[in-house]
Formats: structure tokens, C-alpha cells, sequence
């Protein structure tokens, strides 16, 4: 068998690096898109609708897909929760009420539940909670919720658990707001405009890291080749 002359080895040497750049780029574009999408983020976190909880249940969130809730309180009992077992994701929900009221509302008194579709954000919610406690104060920190269904829409096993942790709650009545699903906050703002620096960074830095290996291959080849001066 002939072995492969020297320029194929090369080509071949080449062709082999070449999902680096194909990467890179990659990495480097969503870098910028994130770049681009992060101010209009947080243009929309800034203009969005705040409201207490009693507006919510008595008006509606009047054709708003994202709001933010200034005095949601949770309820002292149970949250029921389910993870998937192949990724990991997080499903959780809770009765949540206005932090104005007297005392917690009874289980058929709930109008409303919060939902949490991620650990980050449960933690975020648990903390908040404990240090605002500590401090005399019933309500969370002003929450951004997207305004889903009612929870008579939610998965079965939700239903049952809500229903087992609080009889008589009236799922149908109860209003469903989730964190999690990427609302627009200015945290998320934030972390889009690091994330698209550091993705840029690392993919530029390949592409340059790249270009320059494939110039003194290029150069090392070159040298290669170049005829051997002639004997005197």
C-alpha cells in the first residue's frame, strides 16, 4: 500500500482541527447575542406592572403576561414538589396570600399559588423568606411572576398533593404564578450581559488561539518544502 504523501498528512492534520473555529463561533455568537438581548431585558423589567396580591386575585393581571407582586406571603404548610428523574428539573408549588391580612387564610380561602420551576429560585424564595422573618416582616421580597393558569390546570400529582396538604382549597379559584421560566428581572439582565462577556471572550480568544497555530503550521509546512540548496 502507498503510504499518504506529506500534503494530504497535512490537510488531514488540518481538516481535524477545524471544529475548534466551528465551536468558537459558536460560543462567540450566542456570547453576543446575549449581549444584544440583556438591555431589552431589562428595559422590560424596569416597565413592568407592580401589584399587591389582593389586586391580583380582585382584577386580574389586566392582559400582562409578566408582573410584579409587592406582598406575597407563603403559607406555613407544606409545598408539594416532584423532580425528573433523568434531568434533575424542579416542580414545586405553594398557597401564597396577601401579607396584609390579619392571620393566614383557611385552605378554602386560598386564591392564590405560587409555583417555582427551579432549585435556584426555590433557594432564592427560602432565604428571602428566613431573613425577612427574622427581621418582623410576613412578605417576600417583590416578586416577578409570569401569570399562568388556575391550578385546577396543573399536573395531577400537583392537584392531589395541594388538595391532601389543604382540603377544601379551591384549585378551580386559585390563580397560578410561576418563577423560574427566565421572567424578565434585572438579575436576569445582569447575568445575560456576563454570561455574553465571558462567552465572547472564550470564543474569541479560540478563534485567535486558532488562527495563530494554523499560521505557524502553515509556516512549519512551508519550510518543509522549500528545495534543499544545491551542493557546490
Amino acid at each position: 500500500m502507498t503510504p499518504p504523501r506529506s500534503g494530504s498528512k497535512e490537510r488531514l492534520v488540518v481538516s481535524n482541527h477545524l471544529w475548534l473555529p466551528i465551536i468558537a463561533a459558536g460560543l462567540a455568537g450566542y456570547g453576543g447575542y446575549c449581549l444584544l438581548d440583556a438591555p431589552a431585558v431589562r428595559k422590560v423589567a424596569d416597565g413592568l406592572p407592580r401589584m399587591t396580591c389582593d389586586e391580583l386575585i380582585r382584577n386580574g393581571p389586566g392582559g400582562h403576561r409578566y408582573l410584579v407582586l409587592t406582598d406575597t406571603a407563603l403559607s406555613v404548610g407544606k409545598s408539594v414538589s416532584e423532580r425528573d428523574s433523568d434531568t434533575g428539573a424542579l416542580e414545586l408549588y405553594h398557597p401564597a396570600y396577601p401579607a396584609a391580612v390579619a392571620r393566614e387564610p383557611a385552605a378554602f380561602e386560598f386564591r392564590l399559588i405560587l409555583g417555582i420551576q427551579d432549585e435556584n429560585d426555590r433557594r432564592r424564595v427560602r432565604d428571602d423568606r428566613h431573613h425577612r422573618r427574622e427581621a418582623g416582616q410576613a412578605d417576600l421580597s417583590p416578586l416577578t411572576v409570569e401569570v399562568t393558569d388556575t391550578a385546577d390546570r396543573l399536573p395531577a400529582w400537583a392537584r392531589d398533593g395541594l388538595t391532601l396538604e389543604y382540603p377544601g382549597i379551591p384549585l378551580g379559584q386559585c390563580r397560578v404564578v410561576t418563577i423560574g421560566r427566565d421572567e424578565p428581572t434585572v438579575a436576569r439582565a445582569e447575568e445575560l450581559q456576563w454570561r455574553g462577556l465571558g462567552l465572547l471572550s472564550i470564543g474569541g480568544a479560540a478563534i485567535f488561539g486558532w488562527a495563530i497555530w494554523r499560521m505557524r503550521f502553515a509556516h512549519t509546512r512551508n519550510r518543509r518544502t522549500e528545495p534543499e540548496p544545491s551542493a557546490v
